[in-house]
C-alpha cells in the first residue's frame, strides 16, 4: 500500500534524527531537549524526561509537519490499517502513563509500530510472536529487517506487565521471538503476572529486571544482550517457573539473589564480558541448575549460592586467566558436575557443600601460578578426580569426602596443601588395590609437608586390613618430613632411624649390620693374631665367633673378651677391637627399642 513507502521513507529519515530539540504543539504542551526516535506516518514518537509519547502531525505546527514529510492520505491509511488491529480504548488509567496527561496516554496507544501491532495480535490470541518467520499475504517475510522488527521499551515494559491499554494478557503469557529492541528496558520492581518468552531477541541498550517478579517461566533463550557497558540485571528477580538463559551477553550480568522456583537453564550460555563478568552471588534455585557447555570469559561468581538439585557445569570453560571461578560456600542438593570443565585461570570452591557427589572428571585446572582452591568443601558422596589435570598449585586442606577418587590424577603441580584433609575412602587405580596404595603414597610426596597427610593415609590402610602398607605410609611420611623440615643433626638421626629400623616399622633392618658386622669380626679376629691375656690362658681354646660376638653385645658378659686379645703388633685390630665394642652399644639397644615398640 501506498503509506507503506511513506513510512519507510520517513524511517529512514528518522534514524538520523538525534539530536535534542524543542517540541510545542497546537495546544499549547511544551516538550523540552526531547529527541524522536520513530517516525510514523501519522506522527513522531519522542524522548524527554517525562517518559515517551507520540505527538500526532495534526498537533504540530506545519514546519514541523514540512521537516518530517507529514502526507495526510498515508496518516489517515496507517491509523486506519492499524486500528483494524488495535481498538480505540474508551479510558486508559493513570498507572498506564509515561505522563500525567491523558492526551497523551491516548496518544502513546497510537505509537504502536506494525511490528508491535502484530505482535499484540499473536499474544492475546495465544500464540506465539515469531517476528522472524512472519509472512504476509504475498507469502514472504512480513518483517525482514531488524528495523522492520523494532519493539518499544514503552511496548514490551507495558506488554509483560499486563498494563498495555486496549490488551488482555493470553494465559500463555508473552511470548516473542527475533524481536529488536534498541531501547533500555526498565521493569524494576515489575510486577509480570505470566511467563515471558524473550527468544532469539536482541537487546542493543541495558536490560534491568532487578526486583522483578515473573508469575511463570523466564526464557531468554537465543537472545543477544549487546549492551557492554551497561549490561544486563536480573538482581533479586523471582521467577515463579523456570529460568532459561542460555543467552549471549556481552555485558556483565548481575543475577545475585534471584529466587527461581523452578530449574535454571543456561546450557550454552555466552557469558562474554572480561571486565564485568557475570555475579550469581546468593542465586537461590529450587531445582537444578544446568550450565552445560557455557563459556565465561570474566570472573564469575556463584558465592553462597543455593542449588536445591544438581548443578552441572560439565564442559563448561572458565577462560579468565586472572580472575576468579568462584564457588565459595556454594550448597547444592545433590550432584555438582564439572566433568570436562575447563579453568584457565584461578578457582575457589572453599567451604562448597555438596550433599552427594562431585564430579570433576578430565577436568583441567590449567593455571600453573594460581590456586585451585577446595579449602574446607564438604562433599557428602563421591568426590572424582579420575583424569583431572592439575597444572598448578591445589589446596584440600580441611576437605572432608566419603569417597576420594583421585584415579589417573595428573598433579604437574610442585605444590599440594592436604593439611588436615579427611575421608572414609579413597583410591588412585579403581581396579588394583595394591597399585592404587603406591599412587596414594606417590601423590602424597607432591604434597607440602603435614603428618596428618601421612597419619590418615596409615589408618586408612590399616581399617582396611593392609598393615604392611600403613607401615610404609608412616616411614614415608618421616622421609617426607626429613626432606623438608629436617636440617644438621636432626636430619641424620632422621636418616640413621630410617636405615636401621624404618622408623620403628621394620626393626628387623637393624639386624643386618649386626650380623654383618659380627661376621666381619669372625674375619678379623683370626685364631693367628689372637693372644691369651694370661699366660695361663694358653691351653683354652679359642672361637673367633664367641669372641666377635661377645664384644659386640652389650650387657651380655661370655667371657671370651676376658680371656682372648689381639696380638701386640696388631695395631689395626687393637683400634677397631673398641669400634666394635661402640657399634654393638648402638646398633644393640637401638634394635631392642624398635622391636620393644619404643621407636614409633
Amino acid at each position: 500500500m501506498k503509506y507503506w513507502k511513506t513510512a519507510l521513507s520517513i524511517f529512514a529519515l528518522s534514524a538520523s534524527l538525534a539530536l535534542a530539540e524543542d517540541f510545542r504543539t497546537t495546544k499549547g504542551k511544551e516538550y523540552k531537549d526531547a529527541t524522536v526516535s520513530r517516525v510514523e506516518p501519522d506522527g513522531i514518537v519522542i524522548k524527554f524526561h517525562g517518559g515517551i509519547v507520540k505527538l500526532p502531525f495534526t498537533e504540530l505546527p506545519s514546519d514541523v509537519q514540512k521537516k518530517y514529510e507529514y502526507d495526510p492520505v498515508a496518516a489517515r491509511e496507517y491509523a486506519a490499517q492499524r486500528d483494524k488491529v488495535i481498538p480505540h480504548p474508551t479510558a486508559m488509567p493513570d498507572a498506564n502513563l509515561r505522563t500525567s496527561e491523558a492526551d497523551d496516554a491516548q496518544s502513546s496507544v497510537k505509537a504502536l509500530n506494525p511490528a508491535e501491532e502484530w505482535v499484540v495480535a499473536q499474544v492475546t490470541a495465544g500464540d506465539v510472536a515469531n517476528l522472524d518467520t512472519a509472512l504476509n499475504a504475498n507469502h514472504t517475510k512480513q518483517f525482514p529487517t531488524d528495523s522492520d522488527r523494532q519493539l518499544s521499551a514503552y511496548f514490551l515494559e507495558n506488554l509483560l506487565m499486563g498494563t498495555l491499554s486496549g490488551v488482555t494478557l493470553h494465559r500463555h503469557g508473552v511470548q516473542i521471538k527475533g524481536a529488536c529492541i534498541d531501547e533500555p528496558i526498565d521493569l524494576k520492581n515489575a510486577r509480570i503476572p505470566c511467563e515471558v518468552h524473550l527468544d532469539n531477541c536482541t537487546f542493543k541498550e541495558p536490560v534491568n529486571f532487578r526486583g522483578a517478579d515473573i508469575a511463570g517461566d523466564f526464557a531468554v533463550q537465543g537472545a543477544k544482550f549487546q549492551n557492554k557497558k551497561g549490561g544486563t540485571f536480573f538482581w533479586r528477580m523471582k521467577v515463579g517457573g523456570d529460568a532459561y538463559l542460555n543467552a549471549v551477553f556481552e555485558g556483565g550480568v548481575v543475577f545475585s539473589y534471584a529466587d527461581i522456583a523452578g530449574n535454571l537453564y543456561a546450557r550454552g550460555a555466552q557469558f562474554q564480558s572480561k571486565e564485568s563478568g557475570v555475579y550469581f552471588f546468593g542465586l537461590k534455585v529450587r531445582g537444578e541448575a544446568n550450565f552445560e557447555s557455557s563459556v565465561f570469559q570474566g570472573l564469575v561468581h556463584f558465592t553462597k549460592a543455593d542449588i536445591a538439585g544438581n548443578f552441572d557445569a560439565s564442559g563448561a570453560k572458565f577462560q579468565n586467566k586472572e580472575k576468579e571461578a568462584d564457588f565459595n560456600g556454594m550448597k547444592v542438593g545433590h550432584d555438582a558436575i564439572f566433568k570436562k570443565a575447563v579453568f584457565e585461570g584461578p578457582v575457589n570452591f572453599v567451604l562448597a557443600n555438596i550433599a552427594s557427589s562431585f564430579e570433576a572428571q578430565e577436568a583441567k585446572f590449567q593455571s600453573k601460578e594460581k590456586e585451585a582452591n577446595f579449602n574446607g568443601i564438604r562433599v557428602g558422596g563421591d568426590a572424582s578426580f579420575d583424569k583431572a589435570v592439575f597444572e598448578g598449585p591445589v589446596n584440600f586442606s580441611y576437605a572432608d569426602f566419603d569417597l576420594l577418587d583421585l584415579s589417573n590424577t595428573w598433579l604437574k603441580a610442585a605444590k599440594v596443601q592436604a593439611e588436615a584433609i579427611s575421608y572414609k575412602y579413597i583410591r588412585a587405580d579403581p581396579n588394583d588395590e595394591g597399585k592404587s596404595h603406591e599412587v596414594l603414597l606417590e601423590l602424597a610426596k607432591h604434597t607440602a609437608y603435614s603428618a596428618d597427610v601421612y597419619s590418615r593415609l596409615e589408618e586408612f590402610f590399616l581399617r582396611h586390613g593392609y598393615r604392611s602398607d600403613a607401615d610404609w605410609a608412616f616411614i614415608e611420611g618421616k622421609r617426607h618430613e626429613r626432606r623438608e623440615k629436617l636440617h644438621g643433626l636432626s636430619w641424620l638421626g632422621s636418616l640413621l632411624l630410617d636405615g636401621l629400623v624404618g622408623y620403628g616399622r621394620h626393626p628387623w633392618q637393624a639386624g643386618i649390620p649386626c650380623a654383618v658386622l659380627v661376621a666381619l669380626g669372625c674375619v678379623l679376629f683370626s685364631p693367628k693374631k689372637m693372644e691369651p691375656q694370661q699366660p695361663e690362658d694358653t691351653p683354652r681354646v679359642y672361637n673367633r665367633f664367641w669372641y666377635s660376638l661377645g664384644l659386640f653385645l652389650p650387657f651380655v658378659d661370655l667371657q671370651s673378651n676376658k680371656v682372648w686379645k689381639p696380638k701386640a703388633d696388631q695395631t689395626f685390630l687393637r683400634n677397631y677391637m673398641r669400634v666394635h665394642i661402640l657399634l654393638g652399644w648402638i646398633l644393640v639397644p637401638l634394635l631392642l627399642a624398635a622391636v620393644t615398640g619404643l621407636i614409633k
